[in-house]
């Protein structure tokens, strides 16, 4: 069968959060996209991973992307990029804090890495970020923490949280039209739904079991409106 390389964090790891600890899914994407599709998924994805780290364990994968019979390598970042040290936030909520990864440092390294996969003779495919839910995604970061030193830092808007996750997957969008490569809406199917947060974990950012099959649905529909066809290895 046709292999896929994958990069990215806990999203594209399938992980969810149950039963207040983290775990792969058991129906993750990857594997429904693995018996739909009929390929083979080399997941790189590593928890907790920015676009930094991500460039790291790429540049130690080379090989296998080479020697990849698939023509594509999906990337999936930004979720851990776009956060800060929230115990640095709690602790003087007055200092300026700045993110994982700047959005500046974001764009370079994404950029490069999309790039180097293009040398390599394959396509770089990238896909959006889900959605958040701010109120459980707030519980979660201030549990032993001081919640009203980090709300204050945010000046009262717990929205903030979901305002400036989406401003790495605005730049996730650009990233593909600048350097004319493909992506994968996984961020519409979840705002389709009435209330998206049922398709997340309690942490309010990881998508739970449900939210996994919908990302692997927008994959499936990606593939079928593109007409990629996976050809067996002969």
């Amino acid at each position: 069968m046709t292999t896929i390389t994958a990069f990215g964090d806990s999203v594209l790891k399938g992980v969810i959060y149950e039963d207040d600890h983290y775990k792969v899914a058991d129906t993750s994407l990857q594997k429904i996209c693995e018996e739909s599709l009929g390929i083979v998924v080399e997941n790189k994805a590593k928890f907790g991973s920015t676009i930094t780290r991500g460039e790291t364990i790429f540049e130690r994968h080379l090989d296998t992307i080479r020697s990849s019979s698939g023509d594509y390598v999906v990337l999936e970042f930004g979720g851990n990029d776009c956060d800060f040290n929230w115990k640095e936030v709690s602790a003087d909520p007055d200092k300026e804090h700045i993110p994982a990864s700047t959005i500046e440092n974001f764009v370079e390294t994404y950029t490069n890495i999309i790039q180097e996969i293009k040398k390599l003779g394959k396509i770089p495919v990238l896909l959006s970020l889900p959605p958040i839910d701010s109120d459980r995604y707030f519980k979660r970061i201030s549990e032993g923490l001081s919640a009203d030193n980090i709300l204050s830092w945010m000046r009262g808007n717990k929205q903030f949280i979901t305002n400036w996750h989406e401003r790495y997957n605005i730049e996730i969008f650009k990233l593909a039209i600048n350097n004319e490569v493909p992506v994968i809406d996984i961020t519409s199917v979840f705002l389709e739904k009435k209330n998206y947060s049922l398709y997340l974990c309690s942490d309010g950012i990881h998508p739970n079991a449900k939210g996994q099959k919908l990302i692997a649905e927008a994959i499936k529909e990606h593939v079928k409106r593109r007409n990629i066809v996976f050809a067996p290895e002969e």
